[in-house]
C-alpha cells in the first residue's frame, strides 16, 4: 500500500475517489499542506490506485471491495478513533468503515459524497445520471498528459502549482501501469447509474441512523453529478451531522475551496 503523510497530532485519514488517475496525494495535497500544522494527515492510495499494488487478476475492485483494505491499513498503522475523510467514492468507503468498525473512527468527513447520496426516485434522477454519464466516460482513447492537465485545469476552480505537480505525477504513474484500460472494462453495475446506487442502498442507508461517528458533510453547490438536494437528503439521514454547502466549487470541493474546507475541519475538531 502506497501512502503519504505529513504532520503530527490527531490522525486524519483521507480517501480519494475513483478514476483512472485517482490517488491520495493528488486529491488531498491541500489538506496535507494545509492541515499538517495541527493534525497528522495521511492520504492513502486505495486498491489499484496510485502506487498501491493491483489485484493479481487486474479486475476492477469496486468501492465495497476497498473497505477491508482501508481497515487493514488503519490497523497496520495502529490507529484508533481517527477522523476519516472521503471524497466522491472515497466517501462510501469512509462511511462503511465507520459503520462496521466504530472503534476505529470517531469522526467522519464526507466531501461531495455522491457514492452515499440517496437517489430521488423521480425525474430529478435523470439529470444527475446524465451528468455522470458524460463526466465518467472512459470509452475513448486515453488523453495525453497535456490534454488531461488542461481538462483538470478547466474544471478546477482554484488551480495552482501544488495541484498541477501532484496531478502530473498521478497521471504518469497511472499511465505507466495501464490503469486506463481497467476503467475501460468496468462492469455494468459501475456504469449503469440505475444499478450504481444499489450498494449504498444495501450497505450504507440502513445503518446511518446508528452511525456513532460525529459527521461533517461538506457539499458543492455547483456539481451537476451530485446536487445540493442530494446533500440535504443525506444530512437528514445522519442524526449526528453538520452540513455545509459551499459555492463556486466543483466535485473536488476540498481542492476548489481548500481554505474553507480546512477551516471547517479545524473548527469542527474544536
Amino acid at each position: 500500500t502506497s501512502y503519504c503523510e505529513k504532520g503530527a497530532g490527531v490522525p486524519i485519514l483521507c480517501l480519494h475517489g475513483a478514476g483512472p488517475f485517482a490517488e491520495g496525494r493528488a486529491s488531498f495535497v491541500r489538506q496535507l499542506n494545509g492541515l499538517s500544522d495541527q493534525f497528522r494527515v495521511v492520504a492513502v492510495d486505495q486498491l489499484q490506485c496510485g502506487g498501491t499494488d493491483y489485484p493479481a487478476d487486474r479486475k476492477y475492485v469496486n468501492r465495497l471491495g476497498r473497505v477491508d483494505h482501508v481497515i487493514g491499513f488503519i490497523e497496520a498503522l495502529r490507529l484508533k478513533q481517527i477522523t476519516l475523510a472521503g471524497n466522491s467514492e472515497g466517501s462510501f468507503v469512509a462511511a462503511r468503515v465507520a459503520i462496521v468498525r466504530p472503534d476505529l473512527v470517531s469522526r467522519l468527513v464526507l466531501l461531495t459524497a455522491n457514492s452515499v447520496s440517496p437517489a430521488f426516485g423521480d425525474d430529478r434522477d435523470e439529470a444527475w445520471m446524465q451528468a455522470c454519464r458524460q463526466g465518467y466516460d472512459y470509452s475513448g482513447a486515453m488523453p495525453s498528459e497535456e490534454e488531461y492537465i488542461a481538462e483538470c485545469r478547466k474544471y478546477c476552480r482554484v488551480w495552482g502549482q501544488d495541484v498541477e505537480e501532484a496531478t502530473r505525477e498521478a497521471y504518469r504513474r497511472a499511465a505507466a501501469r495501464g490503469q486506463w484500460e481497467i476503467f475501460q472494462n468496468l462492469p455494468e453495475e459501475e456504469t449503469n447509474w440505475h444499478l450504481y446506487v444499489a450498494l449504498q442502498q444495501r450497505y450504507i442507508f440502513p445503518y446511518l441512523d446508528r452511525l456513532q461517528a460525529q459527521t461533517l458533510i461538506i457539499w458543492s453547490k455547483n456539481d451537476p453529478t451530485v446536487t445540493p438536494d442530494h446533500g440535504f437528503k443525506l444530512a437528514k439521514l445522519i442524526r449526528n451531522s453538520d452540513f455545509h454547502l459551499l459555492n463556486n466549487v466543483g466535485h473536488g470541493v476540498h481542492i476548489d475551496q481548500s481554505e474553507a474546507v480546512n477551516r471547517l475541519i479545524r473548527q469542527w475538531h474544536g
